[in-house]
């Protein structure tokens, strides 16, 4: 079980910019659990993560600061980077929050 990032997002997950990551279905994770982050779905990285929360959310109820968890400089920009992914905004969607912190390089997960 893991979560699937996009290379470019691993250096704001290590500075911890990118603290959460919202998806459109339940991810296979829980509060508490350590993952190792993978860019390819075969490919792990020696970095984990920690969840610290998992919960549902309306597209349409993120705030700014939800933005900035999610390493955006603004809602706009995450709602344009949405829409490239998964090729709609709906504020009405209800989505999947994963928090994390970044736990660094681990030998075993």
């Amino acid at each position: 079980m893991t979560l699937l990032f996009k290379k470019t997002m691993l250096p704001k997950i290590h500075d911890g910019t990118k603290t959460a990551t919202r998806r459109p279905i339940r991810p296979m994770v829980k509060e508490g659990g350590k993952y190792r982050l993978k860019t390819e779905l075969f490919k792990a990285h020696p970095d984990s993560i920690q969840v610290g929360r998992l919960y549902p959310q309306s597209l349409g109820e993120m705030t700014q600061a939800d933005a900035q968890m999610e390493g955006y400089s603004t809602l706009q920009e995450f709602q344009e980077e949405w829409v490239s992914l998964f090729k709609a905004y709906d504020p009405e969607q209800t989505v999947w929050v994963v928090e994390f912190r970044y736990l660094g390089l681990l030998q075993t997960v």
